[in-house]
């Protein structure tokens, strides 16, 4: 019993400052000011630089909004949205010119006008931009000017190499968010486990095992959630000067992702093993499960996998970070300890007991875990700074698409 305690103080100690890194990085990363002052700078900085070349208008606005609204969160959203709005201005200009100098201006020569720019912006597949095609050759043809039709073309060019030069300076990398966001996922299925672990050796009522159960289930939505994160972390770093070399680095954090996405399934099969035995009346022979002792075994081994757990996520930050760690021995130990543990619980479990199908099925997934964390324990990853130089070679597993990615997921949580 003192050992569990031990065990349980170990665990506070890990946990705790886990929960307070992660408030205070969000603290820090301010993303709403950020993308104003980004915003402002850069639709004041278009203005300037058009108002100072021919041919523009005394106040040239478009180049403002057209940097406004091209300025993504990602250089590569950001690229992409600079030539939509490029290509849709230009073609609702050439539309409009084209119909100005053959028709002129009149009810029958405006509906030709937006059927022809419809038709053009959806065959380019412009997307969000589709309407502007039409937009600009409304105005174009209303105004009858040739000089309008190059101020605004030059007025769009500028205000989108402006976003796009703001994209390529100032678009962030995004890993080390998804290297949080992974630490963090790690730090609430330990937080699980040790909450397992406590109720095992309580033995408190069936409903708190239902209730454990029920956040185990919400693990399903916790690794979608750091699916996403790191979805914009791949491609935070496309097409990104300072992403150059990273890109394969993101293979080790999807491998740390499907790991852990396998240890959340196991926990939620892990707590519904012990609710179906905490649901269970009783017998009139007793339980091997039951005793004290085995809960207190039963308990040790799960509380060793949920420091095991944690360490983990603390080890491959350490290794996202910088390529090294020193918490290798300490995850060696925990889960040697979980092991040894699970076979003392073993020997306790007679296997002439009615509950030995649940018994077993109990004992496979507590090897499960453990055998889930020694494989993530062996993928090595090198830091931040060597990504350029050493880079790991991606597995099978890693390389799927997006789409099988999430049909996976969504198979994890059915």
């Amino acid at each position: 019993m003192s050992g569990n305690r031990q065990m349980r103080a170990a665990a506070d100690a890990v946990l705790t400052p886990v929960r307070a890194r992660v408030g205070l990085r969000r603290l820090r990363m301010q993303p709403t000011a950020i993308v104003i002052a980004r915003l402002a700078v850069t639709a004041v900085l278009s203005f300037q630089l058009a108002s100072w070349l021919p041919g523009t208008s005394p106040r040239p606005i478009l180049a403002p909004l057209t940097a406004i609204l091209v300025v993504q969160v990602t250089l590569y959203q950001t690229i992409h949205h600079v030539w939509q709005r490029v290509v849709s201005v230009v073609v609702g200009v050439l539309v409009a010119a084209l119909l100005s100098s053959l028709v002129g201006f009149s009810w029958w020569s405006l509906s030709l006008a937006i059927t022809a720019a419809l038709v053009c912006g959806f065959v380019m597949r412009l997307g969000n931009y589709t309407l502007e095609v039409p937009i600009s050759a409304m105005l174009i043809l209303s105004l009858e000017n040739g000089a309008a039709a190059e101020g605004r073309i030059v007025e769009t060019l500028v205000g989108a190499l402006t976003g796009l030069i703001t994209g390529i300076l100032t678009s962030p990398v995004k890993i080390q968010a998804a290297e949080d966001a992974l630490e963090g996922l790690s730090g609430t299925m330990a937080r699980h486990l040790h909450d397992i672990a406590e109720a095992v050796e309580k033995r408190p009522e069936p409903r708190t095992f239902n209730g454990l159960l029920f956040q185990a289930r919400s693990l399903g939505r916790q690794v979608q959630r750091v699916d996403g994160e790191l979805l914009q972390a791949e491609e935070s770093i496309r097409l990104n000067p300072q992403g150059v070399g990273m890109l394969r680095a993101t293979v080790a954090l999807r491998e740390t992702l499907a790991a852990l996405e396998h240890c959340g399934i196991t926990i939620r099969g892990l707590a519904r093993c012990l609710a179906d035995h905490a649901n269970e009346p009783e017998q009139e022979r007793e339980d091997p499960l039951s005793k004290s002792d085995t809960r207190s075994r039963l308990a040790a081994t799960i509380g060793h996998l949920a420091l095991a757990m944690s360490t983990y996520g603390r080890m491959r930050r350490q290794q996202f970070a910088t390529g090294t760690t020193d918490l290798e021995d300490p995850l060696a130990y925990h889960l040697n300890a979980a092991r040894v543990e699970r076979l003392n619980l073993t020997e306790m479990l007679r296997a002439d007991s009615p509950d030995w199908p649940l018994h077993g099925e109990l004992l496979v997934h507590l090897d499960r875990l453990r055998t889930e964390l020694e494989s993530g324990r062996r993928i090595r990853t090198e830091g931040r700074t060597n990504r350029r130089l050493r880079i790991p070679k991606p597995s099978t597993s890693a390389t799927l698409s997006p789409i099988r990615r999430r049909t996976d997921l969504r198979r994890a949580r059915s």
